[in-house]
């Protein structure tokens, strides 16, 4: 008769393998979905910081643009500064309304 441990012993090394490569698919499968779920977030994140970013911008144009026709509207000069290619420059705005018909035909007479 043949020793019980001679019997068992290639089936209890099967096992062990199996064992063995259940837990290494087991970490990479978590190591998978972990990385696979951080830019799934990521790219979440991304897009919901973008259009923060766009409604902000929106809203301080649209500010911008209140500020310079209210201003626009007390008839006083309003500089506006710029940059570009040849430096900074500054230019007047100033609502047509405002001017008496005598300075609006200076304007366009020279």
């Amino acid at each position: 008769m043949e020793n019980i441990n001679e019997i068992t012993s290639p089936a209890l090394k099967q096992k062990s393998k199996l064992d063995k490569w259940f837990w290494i698919f087991g970490i990479v499968l978590v190591i998978t979905l972990g990385y696979i779920g951080y830019d799934k977030y990521s790219d979440y994140r991304y897009d919901k910081d973008e259009v923060l970013y766009q409604d902000g911008a929106y809203f301080g144009y649209n500010s911008a643009v209140i500020q310079i026709v209210e201003q626009a509207n007390t008839c006083k000069s309003i500089p506006l500064n710029y940059k570009d290619k040849t430096g900074n420059h500054t230019i007047n705005i100033l609502k047509l309304e405002c001017l008496s018909s005598n300075q609006l035909g200076c304007l366009y007479n020279g």
